[in-house]
């Protein structure tokens, strides 16, 4: 398993389309998968092509492995994988996600987080035992990724917080008069909505 890829080996363009589409998987569930992590997953088909596309379910519902694998059905066998976070390799209220690619016929896999979770972590060493390679991609810049809160909250043992707060210039959070509606911008707005 190459861990940890260098400047000189190049991601194909291909998998770092599908890990920003897997990306962007993820955040569309974000909010919706707790206790689980909002995952996204990409299937690209021998051909080059991404044939499936999955995000974690709510709690009970299939991993995004599953997702994909089930939504590239058929083209599975020799694909590659590309996922936000290191599949899951134990047993919960739905099966380990390395059994689901190694049965679909996954011949590499692409990572972007190496589970925090000791329960669910160690699954690129069961791939990788599997005769799957294996490689941990580095994160794309410019890309939101929803999987930031729940690495936090895992690492660090308590809830991920985030704090909006916003104040006038002379210390208030609006007009003396009341006259004022918004004192951030609206691109401040819509992040914190989006965030929300």
């Amino acid at each position: 398993m190459d861990s940890n890829p260098g400047a000189d080996q190049a991601v194909a363009p291909i998998v770092e389309q599908a890990l920003r589409t897997a990306m962007s998987a993820g955040w569309e569930v974000r909010g919706t998968t707790s206790p689980n992590p909002p995952v996204g997953a990409v299937i690209i088909s021998t051909s080059g092509e991404i044939v499936g596309t999955g995000a974690t379910q709510p709690v009970g519902g299939a991993h995004a492995e599953v997702q994909a694998l089930a939504d590239a059905a058929g083209k599975t066998e020799g694909a590659t994988a590309v996922v936000t976070l290191e599949p899951c390799r134990h047993t919960g209220r739905t099966g380990p996600c390395t059994q689901a690619l190694i049965d679909a016929g996954i011949k590499d896999v692409f990572f972007l987080h190496s589970d925090p979770n000791p329960s669910a972590g160690g699954g690129a060493q069961v791939l990788v035992d599997a005769g799957i390679n294996v490689v941990q991609l580095p994160s794309p810049e410019g890309v939101p990724d929803a999987l930031i809160p729940w690495l936090k909250s895992v690492q660090l043992r308590r809830p991920h917080v985030t704090l909006k707060f916003a104040q006038t210039i002379d210390g208030f959070t609006a007009a003396a008069d009341g006259t004022s509606q918004w004192i951030t911008g609206e691109m401040a707005r819509d992040y914190v909505h989006a965030d929300r």
